[in-house]
């Protein structure tokens, strides 16, 4: 089993959720890439769960960049959730990158499926 595993959950129904969890870098995006593709290719929104990442670098936040431009074109929700506790490892890059209007970044899962249900995916950019 991967130590760091990057899973798809269509438990939602018509938003499939990307599960990321423990560090992500340059040499798991093209995994996260890869899941991405899945997820849009299955149709509805799209929520990419941070909540149990410790630390994800510039390559995994373009993935997501990359992945909420395609939902845009497509004009589905894309958002990315973190919990009320976010590990500094993340929170620090989004901080640094100033992208948290841009994903969006939403607090909590529902309130994230909730949001790319309703077709949010974070202003033009």
């Amino acid at each position: 089993m991967d130590a760091n595993p990057i899973v798809l959950d269509d438990a939602a129904g018509d938003v499939v959720v990307v599960v990321v969890e423990g560090e992500h870098d340059i040499y798991t995006a093209p995994t996260l890439r890869e899941r991405l593709d899945e997820a849009l290719g299955r149709g509805g929104g799209v929520v990419v769960d941070l909540t149990a990442a410790t630390f994800v670098d510039s390559s995994i936040l373009g993935a997501l960049l990359d992945a909420r431009r395609r939902a845009q074109e497509q004009a589905r929700g894309f958002v990315v959730s973190v919990g009320a506790e976010v590990e500094p490892g993340v929170q620090r890059i989004l901080d640094i990158t100033g992208l948290v209007p841009v994903l969006p970044v939403i607090d909590g899962r529902e309130a994230a499926i909730s949001a790319a249900r309703d077709g949010v995916s974070g202003s033009p950019g």
